[in-house]
């Protein structure tokens, strides 16, 4: 199987490199406290795993509440946008101008107007999530078959009528694919409004581990937010799988 052989593949290098940085960061000299050795980032993801697992816990619920509220909003707005064209004209301009400002940029503006607790998290991974959705769904929406759209016309089928049974089905591998860069995005959205101020989470670790030279922890951290991606990634393609049974993307 091909995915199979890919997983093998990638986990026999993984091995490699561990294998070589085990061995091979102290040959060359290289302090803990710049590099640590695996081992020792294993051995901290022992010892602490309760509290690591509470920061990861917090993580991931911002990180989950924001793909929500930015999926949310980016499937609604782009349905706005192929119902009433004039809101696209007049909004999406600004949408676009949106992403070239710097988002993370925002973490200390919404941590000072949100406080330190879920809010600026959420807030922040919403805004990093938004933007894959409304482009995915967007597209998908008007991805219809131009004969299949006149068809419906012909048969006297409403605006709505047709987004519910032509466009929106259209839609759905398109927004899965945005979901899954957005879900991604969120947890960096998180872990950036964490690292700019937050008492809990995996960005608060990295940030307290970096000032305290705990690189062990530092690794430990961003592994944790790795294995979050890879779990909510393969949530999202089961329930893509689930939910789109009668689409079989083809395998490459």
């Amino acid at each position: 199987m091909p995915f199979l052989r890919r997983s093998t593949t990638a986990l026999l290098l993984l091995l490699c490199i561990l294998g070589v940085s085990e061995w091979g960061l102290p040959a060359v000299g290289v302090p803990p406290y710049i590099l640590p050795l695996p081992s020792q980032v294993l051995r901290t993801l022992l010892v602490a795993r309760a509290d690591l697992m509470g920061h990861l816990a917090t993580t991931a619920l911002a990180a989950t509440l924001g793909l929500g509220v930015g999926a949310f909003g980016g499937v609604i707005l782009a349905i706005a946008f192929v119902i009433v064209r004039p809101l696209e004209e007049a909004l999406y301009p600004w949408v676009i101008f949106s992403q070239a400002i710097p988002v993370a940029a925002l973490a200390p503006l919404l941590t000072i107007w949100l406080g330190d607790g879920l809010a600026p998290r959420v807030a922040l991974a919403a805004l990093f999530a938004f933007f894959p959705v409304l482009v995915g769904v967007l597209q998908g929406l008007r991805g219809v078959a131009p004969e299949e759209l006149a068809l419906m016309r012909v048969w006297g089928a409403r605006p709505w009528a047709v987004l519910r049974y032509l466009r929106w089905p259209t839609s759905l591998p398109l927004l899965f694919a945005g979901l899954r860069i957005a879900a991604t995005l969120a947890v960096v959205g998180v872990i950036v409004s964490e690292l700019a101020g937050s008492g809990r989470g995996l960005g608060f670790v990295i940030s307290v581990a970096t000032y305290r030279l705990r690189m062990d922890r530092v690794f430990a951290a961003v592994l944790l937010a790795a294995l979050l991606n890879l779990v909510i990634h393969a949530l999202l393609r089961v329930a893509e799988r689930r939910m789109l049974f009668w689409h079989r993307p083809r395998e490459g």
